[in-house]
């Protein structure tokens, strides 16, 4: 599974809506601070890596996101 389609898919989980796009921001989605920790934790789950917590509330935007993990798959 691509990145960004497991980031949407995890995401969806959490809150209804339809469309997500890399420049949307986590809080204008509905995520708010918990909800973007439990994001995380399920796709430290999916792929295998560990975000800290400091990278978890740096992150603002679906883009954010997906770079974070792209840079711990690597």
């Amino acid at each position: 599974m691509e990145i960004l389609d497991l980031v949407k898919e995890t995401i969806k989980d959490r809150v209804n809506i339809d469309s997500i796009n890399y420049d949307d921001q986590l809080d204008k989605l509905g995520l708010d601070s918990l909800d973007l920790v439990e994001t995380m934790l399920k796709i430290e789950e999916a792929i295998g890596v560990e975000f800290s917590s400091d990278e978890i509330v740096e992150l603002k935007t679906i883009q954010d996101v997906v770079n974070l993990i792209k840079s711990k798959k690597n």
